[in-house]
């Protein structure tokens, strides 16, 4: 019984690091879920002006900021021709006070 309550005892820093883990993965696939929201909405879009295009969103959930930039090759000349670069950023502090941020990017054609 004795062997029994100690491995069980062995077992509980496994299961704080966890947590801690599913904390920061609930982080990042809301990140994700954002940047994802607004580059469907760009692509969806019919015009985007003016270029390069930039919007910034503070403090969604309380927790998330998030900047939006459209470039083409006017604005940004490593942007290919005939396309719109759509990049997304997403930025928040998590539990432990770390700044954390993740950029989402993909390409619309003109």
């Amino acid at each position: 019984m004795l062997i029994l309550a100690i491995g069980i005892l062995g077992l509980a820093p496994m299961m704080v690091t966890t947590m801690f883990g599913n904390a920061f993965s609930k982080d990042v696939t809301s990140a994700a879920f954002l940047a994802q929201d607004s580059l469907e909405r760009l692509k969806n879009q019919t015009v985007i002006t003016p270029i390069p295009y930039i919007e910034n969103e503070y403090n969604l959930f309380n927790v998330y900021n998030r900047s939006l930039r459209v470039d083409d090759s006017s604005s940004d000349g490593t942007v290919p021709p005939n396309v719109f670069r759509l990049r997304v950023t997403i930025t928040w502090t998590d539990k432990n006070g770390l700044s954390r941020s993740e950029t989402f990017s993909s390409y619309k054609s003109k």
